[in-house]
């Protein structure tokens, strides 16, 4: 059989179709196990393995093997098989179902017993995988927008009659460059973790000879931007209801230890026209993995007027630049206007990487409780800024929202966080900044503080917040104090008009796809070796590139430690289980 080269195959590639590395297999992020058939092509007989699925790679459990074989499904192909032969002597091998995955231009056929077994081992995989089948499964109505990489179109499923609209991506346009390959990765495989109503949902993704596709939700509501153009104000009540749907939303996203990096009203999508209190969060090409040492794909992304200082700064950042958007959305929507006042390009970044905001110009339009939490949202220092569950028990909130709303947001279990599943968080004691006499805790709650989810699971242990603070946040908040004591640029108040906010951004909006670029690239004021991105001084030895120097090699020792304390625990249990499945 002769395999097509697909767009993720490798650029060189071993003989081999599984690869070979030391992974570590743990017990809790197994999805599924199962034994699987195979038929030999050098004796013609049928042998079973055991197979489990952990962080979306197929793995071949080989006992007392140094190595473990897997394949990434992410970036396989499949598709669906069936071995019949008449003349097998075992009646058991008569008729099996299964399904061929692809991988740099290799393949294995695997088979199960079961019609059904087999068809929820193809409902699993075709969420992980890349299908083949695009055009016998959908029908193309029309093309409903338009970027530089990919066209999104309106489609009917031929089998539930339901419409989706399907990113396009021309594979021609790609094919050379491995960061735009990368970035198309790295989406989809965060896509592929998502599963909230208040985030952009992906179905399915296909490949063909010339185009990647990408099957998503069709929101019919248009974008949040194109809404707030026809009214400019929003009142609070209506403000609240559309922040407190993105701040649960992005509660659920900073569990998933993902950072979405570029929300504005372009990335947010109504469900249906008119209904804002139904706000999806779209777009998800700069969104990336929470990493502690600040290693991110396009480290300084994002578009002016929305995006954190600190991103600006070249600081390593956290969850909290997510904070800081919905904080300029909020401005936004209730002042019609940028927080960052400036008609050109340039006034613009400036105000934004200063966090030069313009409060006065709605100190008349804004009540105490809202001004008093919009600068929490874009404090300037991250860890001043509230993780979104907490900002969603401002007394704000309260005020404005309908009971019922307020009390399914606030419900007392969301305050159960698992330190495992939620990203290590810049905040340190702000309780004791005196702040949050304006936040409202659950009445069954004894929480005056606001503590971060690693000081909730503590419990009655004597709190010690600085040891739950990493190093390198410590070390960039002492940087941030130098920061606030140096001399800080003036700039020239200008026209504060609706359309200051509105910019040539280079990036397509949400509709038009991620361009796979650095959105908004950072202008360079000053050309000096001794100066950075608008006269900010480069220190050649930060803190945080020390701590990146030094942190991999301590983690390394504990990786290590850990494997040899859990790995033989663990692989006993799987091989009683996998022993069990053998004698059904």
């Amino acid at each position: 059989m002769q395999v097509k080269l697909s767009f993720f195959d490798d650029a060189k590639f071993s003989k081999s179709f599984w690869e070979k590395t030391n992974i570590q297999i743990e017990e809790q992020k197994i999805e599924f196990q199962s034994v699987l058939f195979e038929k030999s092509k050098k004796t013609g007989f049928w042998t079973s393995k055991n197979y489990i699925i952990q962080d979306g790679k197929l793995i071949k459990l080989r006992p007392n093997k140094k190595n473990i074989h897997h394949v990434n499904l992410g970036i396989s192909r499949i598709e669906r098989i069936k071995y019949k032969n008449e003349q097998e002597s075992d009646v058991c091998n008569k008729k099996k179902y299964g399904f061929r995955i692809i991988r740099n231009q290799k393949f294995k056929e695997l088979y199960s017993r079961s019609k059904e077994l087999n068809q929820q081992i193809w409902d699993f995989l075709k969420k992980q995988c890349l299908q083949l089948t695009f055009k016998e499964e959908y029908v193309i109505e029309r093309m409903i927008g338009k970027g530089n990489f990919a066209k999104v179109y309106l489609c009917n499923k031929k089998s539930d009659k339901l419409q989706y609209a399907v990113k396009a991506f021309e594979k021609s346009k790609m094919m050379n460059s491995e960061t735009d390959k990368q970035a198309l990765i790295k989406e989809m495989s965060i896509m592929r973790k998502l599963n909230y109503k208040g985030l952009i949902k992906m179905h399915e993704i296909f490949e063909d000879d010339t185009h990647i596709f990408l099957v998503q939700d069709y929101l019919q509501g248009g974008e949040l931007y194109q809404q707030i153009k026809k009214n400019q104000k929003q009142s609070e009540p209506i403000v609240a209801t559309i922040l407190a749907t993105l701040l649960d939303s992005l509660d659920y996203l900073h569990k998933q230890n993902i950072l979405h990096r570029d929300l504005k009203p372009e990335n947010m999508i109504l469900r249906k026209k008119g209904v804002l209190e139904d706000v999806v969060i779209a777009d998800f090409g700069l969104a990336d993995f929470y990493d502690p040492l600040g290693n991110y794909m396009f480290q300084r992304c994002g578009t002016p007027g929305f995006v954190a200082p600190e991103v600006l700064q070249d600081k390593i950042y956290d969850s909290k630049v997510d904070i800081f958007s919905v904080g300029c959305l909020m401005f936004l929507l209730i002042a019609g206007k940028s927080p960052f006042k400036g008609s050109t390009y340039d006034e613009v970044v400036m105000r934004n990487y200063h966090c030069k905001i313009d409060y006065p110009s709605i100190d008349t339009i804004i009540s105490s409780a809202g001004l008093q939490l919009l600068k929490l949202l874009l404090h300037p220092r991250p860890s001043q800024r509230p993780q979104p569950r907490d900002a969603l028990r401002h007394e704000w909130f309260m005020i404005n929202l309908d009971k019922t709303r307020y009390s399914e947001l606030n419900k007392s279990e969301e305050y159960i966080y698992d330190t495992k599943d939620t990203i290590k968080s810049s905040n340190t004691d702000a309780g004791s900044c005196g702040f949050m006499k304006n936040f409202i805790g659950p009445s069954n709650l004894d929480k005056p503080e606001f503590m971060t989810p690693q000081q909730n699971c503590i419990g009655n242990k004597k709190k010690d917040n600085l040891l739950f603070t990493p190093q390198i946040t410590v070390m960039q908040q002492i940087q941030e104090q130098f920061n606030d004591s140096e001399e800080q640029m003036s700039i020239k108040n200008l026209d504060d008009d609706f359309t200051d906010m509105i910019f040539d951004d280079e990036s397509p909006q949400s509709h038009r796809l991620p361009q796979y670029q650095l959105v908004g690239k950072l202008k360079q004021a000053v050309d000096s070796n001794n100066s950075s991105y608008y006269a900010s001084p480069i220190i050649k030895k930060t803190p945080e590139s020390l701590a990146k120097d030094i942190n991999p090699k301590v983690m390394t020792i504990k990786q290590k430690i850990y494997e040899q304390q859990t790995q033989p625990k663990i692989a006993s249990k799987i091989k009683n289980n996998l022993k069990n499945l053998e004698q059904l």
